[in-house]
């Protein structure tokens, strides 16, 4: 795993988030991640569907969670109201948190765009929840140069960060309908892969 200094402009986060990049899994230092997460998963399961989560979830390389409720959080929204997370329950929920100098995060962020368009308007919602320290302007400029349209929020004080223990970013969170946090993708993946799509449509319809 590669963790790199924050630029020194984040002061209140320089000792406290680092950036995850995706040479450690060129250079395959994920394989006993990924050997950790096979022996988790790979146990008894209660049915084909279970084993098929599983299945996805090492192969996309996302770390399963059971039975742990996801903390609710309100936060400003790009060009809206108040958001909170507990308002989308009874929808699949991809949580990602991202900030506009975070270069994994920005390596990602197409993949997420098309996830977000392939699943727009069914039971399936994208937070991209930006923890830059500058304000929404910076954000705002960013999103509307890339033309992405997903939802994003603003977590400046680090709110929703704390609340999902996060030390690094990027870091995707996956809630399923019943608001449960049942996975942990920790830095960049590829969002647009038909395992990811697979993934999605499976906890649709569960």
């Amino acid at each position: 795993m590669l963790s790199l200094k924050i630029p020194l402009k984040q002061k209140w986060g320089k000792d406290r988030i680092k950036l995850i990049g995706d040479e450690s899994v060129k250079r395959g230092k994920f394989f006993f991640y990924f050997l950790f997460v096979s022996l988790f998963l790979l146990g008894p399961s209660s049915g084909l569907t279970k084993e098929k989560e599983g299945d996805l979830f090492l192969k996309i390389g996302i770390q399963s969670i059971k039975n742990k409720k996801a903390p609710n959080f309100c936060l400003d929204g790009l060009g809206e109201k108040k958001v909170e997370l507990k308002s989308f329950k009874g929808k699949v929920v991809f949580l990602n948190f991202w900030a506009t100098w975070c270069s994994p995060c920005k390596e990602e962020m197409p993949g997420l765009e098309v996830l977000h368009q392939k699943f727009k308007g069914k039971n399936f919602v994208l937070l991209a929840i930006s923890v830059d320290y500058g304000g929404f302007k910076p954000v705002q400029e960013f999103i509307n140069k890339q033309h992405y349209t997903f939802s994003v929020l603003l977590d400046p004080k680090c709110e929703a960060l704390d609340l999902f223990e996060i030390k690094g970013i990027p870091t995707t969170f996956i809630i399923d309908k019943k608001g449960r946090m049942v996975g942990r993708a920790i830095g960049p993946r590829d969002w647009k892969s038909p395992e990811v799509v697979s993934l999605v449509n499976l906890l649709i319809e569960k």
